[in-house]
Protein backbone atom coordinates (compact mmCIF):
# COMPACT_ATOMS: atom_id res chain seq x y z
CA UNK A 1 0.00 0.00 0.00
CA UNK A 2 2.08 2.71 -1.21
CA UNK A 3 1.31 6.52 0.66
CA UNK A 4 -2.43 5.48 1.23
CA UNK A 5 -3.12 7.38 4.79
CA UNK A 6 -1.02 10.07 3.54
CA UNK A 7 -2.89 10.77 0.60
CA UNK A 8 -6.20 10.21 2.04
CA UNK A 9 -5.34 12.26 4.61
CA UNK A 10 -4.26 15.27 2.63
CA UNK A 11 -7.58 14.73 0.00
CA UNK A 12 -9.52 15.32 3.49
CA UNK A 13 -7.71 18.17 4.52
CA UNK A 14 -8.70 19.74 0.62
CA UNK A 15 -12.03 18.85 1.59
CA UNK A 16 -12.07 20.08 5.17
CA UNK A 17 -13.14 17.17 6.22
CA UNK A 18 -10.90 14.18 8.29
CA UNK A 19 -11.64 10.71 7.81
CA UNK A 20 -9.73 7.69 9.19
CA UNK A 21 -8.59 5.13 6.56
CA UNK A 22 -9.74 1.43 7.41
CA UNK A 23 -7.64 -0.03 10.01
CA UNK A 24 -5.95 3.36 11.21
CA UNK A 25 -6.82 2.29 14.53
CA UNK A 26 -4.75 -1.15 14.95
CA UNK A 27 -1.52 -2.05 13.57
CA UNK A 28 0.08 0.89 12.87
CA UNK A 29 3.29 0.75 11.82
CA UNK A 30 6.26 2.69 9.58
CA UNK A 31 8.96 1.89 7.69
CA UNK A 32 12.50 3.72 6.51
CA UNK A 33 12.50 2.81 2.43
CA UNK A 34 15.03 5.50 1.80
CA UNK A 35 18.03 5.58 1.96
CA UNK A 36 18.92 1.76 1.70
CA UNK A 37 20.27 0.41 4.79
CA UNK A 38 23.70 -0.01 4.74
CA UNK A 39 24.15 2.55 1.82
CA UNK A 40 26.15 5.26 1.94
CA UNK A 41 24.43 9.10 1.25
CA UNK A 42 26.38 12.04 -0.77
CA UNK A 43 25.22 15.54 -1.82
CA UNK A 44 24.04 18.85 -0.03
CA UNK A 45 21.22 16.82 2.04
CA UNK A 46 19.23 13.51 2.98
CA UNK A 47 16.06 12.56 1.87
CA UNK A 48 14.62 10.41 4.44
CA UNK A 49 11.69 8.53 2.89
CA UNK A 50 8.75 6.13 4.95
CA UNK A 51 5.93 4.30 3.95
CA UNK A 52 3.05 4.87 6.74
CA UNK A 53 0.40 1.80 7.05
CA UNK A 54 -3.05 2.08 9.38
CA UNK A 55 -2.03 5.49 10.53
CA UNK A 56 -3.18 8.84 9.53
CA UNK A 57 -0.96 11.66 8.94
CA UNK A 58 -2.40 14.90 9.91
CA UNK A 59 -0.19 18.02 9.67
CA UNK A 60 -2.68 20.87 11.32
CA UNK A 61 -3.43 18.46 14.43
CA UNK A 62 -0.18 18.32 15.26
CA UNK A 63 -0.28 19.83 19.00
CA UNK A 64 -3.69 19.19 19.71
CA UNK A 65 -5.89 16.59 21.60
CA UNK A 66 -4.74 13.06 20.85
CA UNK A 67 -6.85 11.41 18.75
CA UNK A 68 -6.36 7.56 17.92
CA UNK A 69 -4.70 6.11 14.61
CA UNK A 70 -4.04 9.98 13.81
CA UNK A 71 -0.56 11.99 13.96
CA UNK A 72 2.54 12.66 12.51
CA UNK A 73 6.28 10.68 12.76
CA UNK A 74 9.55 11.40 13.84
CA UNK A 75 12.95 11.27 12.84
CA UNK A 76 16.42 10.69 14.74
CA UNK A 77 20.30 10.42 13.98
CA UNK A 78 22.24 8.73 16.27
CA UNK A 79 19.30 8.90 18.99
CA UNK A 80 18.77 12.78 18.81
CA UNK A 81 15.82 14.41 17.49
CA UNK A 82 16.26 15.49 13.81
CA UNK A 83 12.65 16.87 12.95
CA UNK A 84 8.82 15.52 12.02
CA UNK A 85 7.52 15.33 9.28
CA UNK A 86 3.56 14.70 8.21
CA UNK A 87 3.73 13.27 4.88
CA UNK A 88 6.00 10.54 3.96
CA UNK A 89 9.41 12.55 3.29
CA UNK A 90 11.99 14.46 5.39
CA UNK A 91 15.61 16.10 4.77
CA UNK A 92 18.49 16.24 6.95
CA UNK A 93 20.21 18.41 8.02
CA UNK A 94 17.56 21.08 8.81
CA UNK A 95 17.05 23.95 11.02
CA UNK A 96 16.33 21.25 13.84
CA UNK A 97 19.40 19.39 13.05
CA UNK A 98 21.55 21.36 11.36
CA UNK A 99 24.65 19.52 10.74
CA UNK A 100 25.47 15.60 9.33
CA UNK A 101 29.39 14.82 9.36
CA UNK A 102 31.13 12.23 7.92
CA UNK A 103 31.01 8.62 9.07
CA UNK A 104 28.27 6.17 9.91
CA UNK A 105 25.14 7.19 11.09
CA UNK A 106 21.98 5.27 12.66
CA UNK A 107 18.53 6.62 10.92
CA UNK A 108 15.26 6.30 13.21
CA UNK A 109 11.64 7.09 12.05
CA UNK A 110 8.96 6.43 14.98
CA UNK A 111 5.11 7.13 14.78
CA UNK A 112 3.93 9.99 17.51
CA UNK A 113 0.08 11.18 18.09
CA UNK A 114 -1.01 14.90 17.95
CA UNK A 115 -0.28 15.11 21.36
CA UNK A 116 3.51 14.61 20.79
CA UNK A 117 2.62 11.24 23.06
CA UNK A 118 4.81 7.92 21.44
CA UNK A 119 2.28 5.59 19.65
CA UNK A 120 1.58 2.71 21.64
CA UNK A 121 2.81 -0.83 19.79
CA UNK A 122 3.36 0.92 16.94
CA UNK A 123 6.23 -0.26 14.80
CA UNK A 124 9.29 1.88 14.29
CA UNK A 125 12.08 1.63 11.55
CA UNK A 126 15.67 1.83 11.91
CA UNK A 127 18.81 2.09 9.41
CA UNK A 128 22.56 2.79 9.41
CA UNK A 129 23.63 5.17 6.87
CA UNK A 130 27.22 6.35 5.74
CA UNK A 131 28.56 9.86 4.83
CA UNK A 132 31.41 9.72 2.92
CA UNK A 133 34.67 11.67 4.07
CA UNK A 134 34.47 15.49 2.81
CA UNK A 135 30.85 14.92 2.21
CA UNK A 136 29.50 15.99 5.52
CA UNK A 137 26.50 17.98 4.86
CA UNK A 138 25.30 21.52 6.94
CA UNK A 139 22.25 23.52 6.44
CA UNK A 140 21.04 27.23 7.38
CA UNK A 141 18.06 29.03 5.98
CA UNK A 142 18.95 32.25 3.77
CA UNK A 143 19.22 35.71 4.65
CA UNK A 144 16.78 38.86 3.78
CA UNK A 145 13.07 39.22 3.66
CA UNK A 146 11.04 36.04 4.24
CA UNK A 147 10.72 34.28 1.26
CA UNK A 148 10.04 30.28 -0.07
CA UNK A 149 11.17 29.26 -4.02
CA UNK A 150 10.24 25.76 -5.34
CA UNK A 151 13.51 24.39 -6.93
CA UNK A 152 12.69 21.15 -7.48
CA UNK A 153 10.24 20.43 -10.05
CA UNK A 154 11.10 23.10 -12.69
CA UNK A 155 8.19 25.07 -13.87
CA UNK A 156 7.07 23.02 -16.73
CA UNK A 157 8.37 20.16 -15.85
CA UNK A 158 7.10 16.40 -16.57
CA UNK A 159 6.84 14.23 -13.47
CA UNK A 160 5.88 10.93 -12.24
CA UNK A 161 2.67 10.79 -10.33
CA UNK A 162 4.56 10.30 -7.23
CA UNK A 163 6.09 13.91 -6.67
CA UNK A 164 8.96 15.15 -3.80
CA UNK A 165 8.88 18.95 -3.63
CA UNK A 166 11.85 20.96 -2.98
CA UNK A 167 12.10 24.15 -1.40
CA UNK A 168 15.06 27.14 -0.84
CA UNK A 169 13.91 29.18 1.96
CA UNK A 170 15.24 32.04 3.19
CA UNK A 171 14.03 34.63 6.46
CA UNK A 172 12.71 31.69 8.29
CA UNK A 173 13.48 29.03 10.55
CA UNK A 174 11.74 26.01 10.84
CA UNK A 175 10.45 24.76 14.13
CA UNK A 176 8.78 21.47 13.91
CA UNK A 177 8.12 21.70 17.67
CA UNK A 178 6.06 24.59 17.21
CA UNK A 179 3.33 23.76 15.26
CA UNK A 180 -0.15 24.96 16.33
CA UNK A 181 1.55 27.42 18.98
CA UNK A 182 1.63 30.71 19.18
CA UNK A 183 3.11 32.86 16.40
CA UNK A 184 6.69 34.20 17.13
CA UNK A 185 8.47 36.38 14.99
CA UNK A 186 11.07 34.69 12.49
CA UNK A 187 10.34 30.96 12.70
CA UNK A 188 7.23 28.48 11.38
CA UNK A 189 6.72 26.12 8.64
CA UNK A 190 5.63 26.56 5.07
CA UNK A 191 2.40 24.70 2.55
CA UNK A 192 2.27 22.76 -0.47
CA UNK A 193 -0.64 23.65 -1.99
CA UNK A 194 -2.13 21.45 -5.36
CA UNK A 195 -4.12 23.19 -7.65
CA UNK A 196 -4.95 25.83 -4.99
CA UNK A 197 -5.74 22.84 -2.24
CA UNK A 198 -3.92 21.94 0.67
CA UNK A 199 -1.74 18.99 0.16
CA UNK A 200 0.91 19.45 2.56
CA UNK A 201 2.79 21.46 5.60
CA UNK A 202 6.35 20.55 6.26
CA UNK A 203 8.89 21.95 8.66
CA UNK A 204 11.65 21.05 6.63
CA UNK A 205 12.94 21.20 2.49
CA UNK A 206 10.91 18.71 1.10
CA UNK A 207 7.12 17.88 1.10
CA UNK A 208 5.62 14.96 -1.40
CA UNK A 209 1.99 14.27 -2.60
CA UNK A 210 0.68 11.79 -5.19
CA UNK A 211 -1.33 13.78 -8.14
CA UNK A 212 -3.61 12.30 -10.78
CA UNK A 213 -2.25 12.71 -14.62
CA UNK A 214 -2.77 15.91 -16.57
CA UNK A 215 -1.78 19.20 -15.82
CA UNK A 216 -1.19 20.97 -12.26
CA UNK A 217 0.10 24.31 -10.44
CA UNK A 218 1.90 23.64 -7.25
CA UNK A 219 2.21 26.14 -4.98
CA UNK A 220 4.52 27.18 -1.65
CA UNK A 221 3.77 29.97 0.80
CA UNK A 222 5.36 30.06 4.63
CA UNK A 223 3.46 29.98 7.60
CA UNK A 224 3.73 31.27 11.08
CA UNK A 225 3.60 28.51 13.91
CA UNK A 226 -0.51 29.29 14.11
CA UNK A 227 -0.57 28.83 10.58
CA UNK A 228 -1.08 32.30 10.02
CA UNK A 229 0.27 33.66 6.51
CA UNK A 230 3.71 35.08 7.24
CA UNK A 231 3.46 38.95 6.41
CA UNK A 232 5.46 39.96 3.27
CA UNK A 233 6.93 36.72 2.90
CA UNK A 234 7.28 35.83 -1.04
CA UNK A 235 5.78 32.83 -2.09
CA UNK A 236 6.38 30.74 -5.39
CA UNK A 237 4.47 28.27 -7.64
CA UNK A 238 4.67 25.87 -10.63
CA UNK A 239 3.41 24.13 -13.49
CA UNK A 240 3.75 21.15 -14.30
CA UNK A 241 2.83 17.91 -15.82
CA UNK A 242 1.98 14.56 -14.75
CA UNK A 243 2.38 11.65 -16.97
Amino acid sequence: MRRTATFVAMLALAAGLLIPTAGAQTGASIQIVAPRNGSGVSGKMMVVEVRVQNFMLNPLSIGKARMFGEGYWRVFVDGKFAGVSADEVVSIPNDTFPSLPAGKHTIKAALYNNDHSPVPGGESSEITITIPQKSAMSYAPGSGNPGIKIVVPRNKATMSPYVVVWVRIKGLKENPMGLGKAARPGEGNWRLYVDGQLAGVSTTTVADVVLPRGKHILGASLRNNDHSPVKGASSDQVSITVK
